[in-house]
């Protein structure tokens, strides 16, 4: 039954795809894409060049779109921004998202396609907790179960949080864990300095000789507010698992972080 469900949906977005639309209308969404890409209110003449118009024929869907609420002009200014219609529609949306259901879709693929563990991870207000996990083709190599605590210091996951999170949240727990494991004060303060790198290149690499035999790499997820949401994190064997930038597992789970927060509406380059 479940399959010839799924056979008919997808026969239908075969359909779809396929079938002749309406162009006027798909014009004038892409001025207002180019609106929510931009993140800001616009001229026309910028909007008219991201959507790939002539700005006479972009003036005539900002019309229909302020008439309906979708866009707003600032009487003054003369910009366009996103209207309240845009606002709602963007909110209905987000209230049908489940989260955790995207996630793990996302996670199963990402296991699927590197072969390797992968974790979902969200803050509990103390530490990062582990919520959903899918196991590689082979068994786990580092022993993680759902309900977990992660390490904020020194793991990939951990950094992640720590690089994307107010200092105010984590500070005092991470101060209290490196005491307790010899670190000095300097040390400390390096670390927490280095956090700034982990933010600006938007992911965490496991350090060297932290964890014997285990690697792993960390992406954060954000939500439409730009906060936090959850960390993806892939884990592997060190001697097969390649960190470097450009190798699989980190371009894998970077496009895997980004498309989950351009499900719950971030603003993601």
């Amino acid at each position: 039954m479940d399959a010839s469900v799924n056979q008919k949906a997808a026969g239908k977005d075969r359909e779809i795809k396929g079938a002749a639309g309406i162009q006027s209308l798909e014009k004038g969404l892409k001025v207002l894409t180019a609106i929510r890409h931009a993140g800001r209110a616009m001229r026309l003449n910028d909007i008219a060049a991201a959507a790939g118009m002539t700005p006479s024929m972009a003036h005539g869907y900002l019309v229909s779109l302020v008439r309906t609420g979708f866009v707003t002009q600032d009487r003054l200014s003369g910009l366009y921004d996103l209207g309240d219609a845009a606002l709602q529609l963007g909110l209905a949306s987000l209230s049908r998202t489940d989260f955790l259901s995207l996630a793990r879709a996302a996670i199963s693929q990402l296991a699927a396609k590197l072969g390797e563990t992968v974790t979902l991870a969200v803050w509990n207000g103390d530490a990062p907790v582990v919520v959903d996990k899918i196991e590689g083709r082979s068994d786990s190599v580092y022993e993680i179960k759902v309900g977990s605590l992660v390490r904020l210091w020194p793991t990939a996951t951990g950094r992640v949080f720590m690089a994307n999170l107010p200092d105010a949240e984590w500070e005092h727990h991470l101060r209290a864990m490196m005491h307790q494991g010899g670190e000095a004060e300097g040390s400390i303060a390096r670390f927490i300095t280095d956090l700034a790198t982990v933010r600006s290149q938007g992911y965490a690499a496991t350090l060297p000789s932290t964890v014997p035999d285990f690697s792993a790499v960390a992406a954060p997820v954000f939500d439409h507010r730009s906060h936090l949401k959850a960390v993806v994190t892939v884990l592997g064997r060190q001697d097969g698992f390649d960190i470097a930038p450009s190798a699989p597992p980190l371009t894998a789970t970077l496009r895997a972080a980004r498309s989950l927060s351009l499900r719950l509406g971030a603003s993601v380059s």
